[in-house]
């Protein structure tokens, strides 16, 4: 009666570990697939925040953007961010949502001034 606990002992055993073969390989594409996905906002939002800090500080001593965009590089690298070609493409993205939010506010100003197209 004992040998046969210890053999149906045996075979559960070996059924968890195959379950577990079968799993954690799943269970780790999972995870790395979400912590890519969560760095990758994370890193995007780093980007944004760095990239209206070097607007606000930079906008009126740095017509060509170079003091904004090594502000913002050296930022990222200073948190341990590689900045890759996906970085650099965020920064773009970033810079051009800042320059059609200063566009449509200046023509949302134009728009309500004295003498403007609203009157």
């Amino acid at each position: 009666m004992g040998n046969i606990y210890e053999i149906i002992g045996n075979l559960l055993a070996v059924f968890v570990v195959g379950l577990l073969a079968c799993l954690v390989p799943k269970a780790r594409e999972w995870f790395e697939t979400r912590i890519t996905k969560d760095t990758q906002e994370r890193i995007h939002q780093l980007v944004v925040s760095f990239t209206r800090a070097a607007e606000q500080l930079y906008h009126d001593t740095d017509p060509d953007g170079e003091k904004r965009r090594k502000f913002v590089m050296e930022q990222l690298r200073l948190l341990g961010v590689e900045v890759t070609e996906t970085v650099l493409n965020m920064i773009e993205g970033s810079v051009w949502e800042i320059n059609t939010e200063t566009k449509k506010a200046q023509v949302q100003a134009r728009t309500f001034a004295p003498g403007g197209d609203g009157e």
